[in-house]
């Protein structure tokens, strides 16, 4: 699926372009847009006072007053991913190519848990011994039988739309316990969302055309590993790469050397935290002549010149900038609706079926101590849904185990043998999330106090770290309040709906963009999502 539905008008010569929204997917637009044509002026509007989005690498310092980096929003970026390998080369452009590091696969890094009925951590299998201990737990019912039968067992029942990713695992594994006691794990760190109440056809797509192509999950599987495995062109690029170093007339043997290495490594990470990426580029696009950035201003209405053709934009306290001959919107889609009331009714009802879900995000950090014990190193857990769960929790990442477990990628030789010689202090860092859709209602929402009570008790009972412990060391607190789009069942019908319907109402002048409208979830997909429409923008 194209990520806009087209046609998006070609930009004429001179064009101004808004672009709505400072984060990851606004700032790469802006930047991709702005490399391949500097004769169009682009303008950034962000509502909040910096740049970045939900990527927030929080520096602030511990109880002894000294220096300590949080992170407040996404930290890992997969290495097997065209998005990673677009940043990175970004990154490198920009000469911040020294920042990026990686976790390799066999890394103590890349082990993960989920938490059990009993309120123990088993690990995901990654061994013939963890392959049995995880069989032996609770956790595991209906696993053995329901792979067993997977492929035997019928599509008839399939229904002609979408359904929730709980009924569809729960049709091809013939129980529901594959879905609520593993599956919802895994979308609880991925979407913060309720299997029950999530689009199969949105978040597990190939999964749900394998079975309609081939009648099974793991034969559609098995048969698409045979035909493709991991599509690269004569050069070694993907085919997305390979747009990306004609785009920019690219290096391509460079450009290859980072695939192969990036498909190596489970996880990339950068030194200074993951901000460290969206500063340096909206660092770089201040200095652009083409490019005006312009914070703590809330885009309100959006509007279609009749006679000009052009849209304008309103910006609160009677203010408004017009003249764009196209605008991006990047914000997520449940802040739509009061956009598009002005120009179009019908299209403000549409946007009202957006919802989003708020993470609480606690940050715990103790100097001098690694309380985590050996069976426990690893990069976090996650909470599923069977579990009984009076802390609203989600999942907790053991940000201490991943950067112990960095390694600078392609680092100066003089350097890493210096650091190389000193040895870390130890320490414990743990980000605890909390809420996503167990908040009801938005005015549910614990307080600070109530949140880290919930954070300490579950950090207790789950990983055994004492009371003493967890009153010694610092606590954060945060509300990513709207940070994640709920993929409702029936999303990707609603989506051509809005896409369709705001390419109608602007005459093909605003795309969508953003984690609410890109292939995927992660911040890679918003990054590709961005280039490929820039590109679609600026084709001959």
């Amino acid at each position: 699926k194209k990520n806009m539905l087209g046609p998006l008008n070609n930009l004429p010569a001179n064009a101004r372009v808004g672009v709505v929204g400072g984060g990851i997917s606004g700032l790469t637009f802006t930047y991709f847009l702005g490399k391949l044509r500097p004769d169009v002026k682009i303008t950034l509007f962000e509502s909040q006072p910096r740049t970045g989005g939900w990527i927030h690498s929080f520096n602030t310092r511990d109880k002894n007053g000294d220096p300590v980096m949080l992170e407040q929003g996404p930290r890992t970026l997969r290495g097997v991913s065209d998005g990673t390998v677009l940043m990175a080369d970004i990154l490198r452009d920009l000469k911040r190519q020294s920042a990026i590091q990686y976790v390799r696969k066999r890394s103590k890094a890349n082990r993960k848990f989920l938490l059990d009925p009993n309120d123990n951590l088993v690990q995901v299998p990654n061994s013939i011994t963890t392959l049995i201990k995880f069989l032996l737990n609770p956790l595991s019912k209906g696993l053995i039988s329901g792979f067993l039968g997977e492929r035997m067992r019928s599509a008839a029942g399939r229904p002609r739309g979408d359904e929730s990713v709980h009924s569809f695992i729960s049709r091809r594994f013939g129980n529901e316990y594959v879905s609520t006691n593993l599956v919802s794990a895994v979308f609880h760190g991925i979407y913060a969302d309720d299997v029950k109440q999530l689009s199969a056809r949105k978040v597990m797509g190939r999964m749900v055309e394998y079975e309609a192509k081939y009648g099974s999950i793991l034969r559609g599987a098995k048969k698409s590993k045979q035909a493709n495995g991991r599509q690269l062109t004569p050069s070694g690029l993907t085919p997305l790469v390979s747009l990306y170093q004609d785009a920019f007339e690219k290096d391509k043997y460079e450009l290859a050397r980072l695939c192969k290495n990036f498909g190596k490594y489970s996880m990339i990470g950068l030194s200074g935290g993951l901000e460290t990426f969206t500063k340096a580029v909206s660092q770089e696009l201040i200095k652009w002549p083409n490019v005006e950035i312009v914070t703590s201003k809330k885009v309100g209405k959006i509007t279609l010149g009749k006679m000009s053709q052009q849209v304008t934009v309103s910006l609160g306290g009677g203010q408004i900038s017009s003249g764009f001959d196209h605008l991006r919107l990047t914000t997520n889609p449940s802040s739509w609706a009061e956009l598009f009331i002005q120009e179009s009714k019908p299209l403000s009802e549409l946007s009202n079926r957006a919802t989003s879900n708020t993470v609480l995000l606690v940050n715990y950090y103790l100097p001098g101590k690694d309380v985590l014990l050996k069976g426990q190193q690893g990069f976090g857990y996650l909470v599923p849904q069977c579990d009984e769960n009076v802390e609203n929790l989600l999942g907790v990442i053991f940000d201490s185990v991943i950067e112990k477990n960095y390694k600078a990628y392609k680092p100066v030789f003089s350097r890493t043998s210096f650091f190389r010689t000193k040895k870390k202090k130890d320490y414990t860092k743990l980000t605890i999330m909390l809420g996503g859709h167990h908040l009801k209602y938005e005015a549910n929402a614990p307080s600070k106090d109530i949140t880290i009570r919930a954070a300490k008790y579950a950090l207790h009972n789950h990983l055994g770290i004492s009371l003493e412990d967890l009153e010694a060391g610092s606590w954060e607190f945060v509300t990513a309040k709207n940070c994640l789009p709920h993929f409702f069942v029936g999303y990707n019908e609603w989506q051509n709906q809005l896409e369709s319907q705001v390419l109608q109402t602007y005459k093909a002048k605003v795309s969508l963009g953003g984690m609410g409208f890109s292939k995927g979830p992660g911040v890679p997909d918003v990054v590709t999502d961005a280039f490929q429409d820039v590109l679609k923008l600026t084709e001959e």
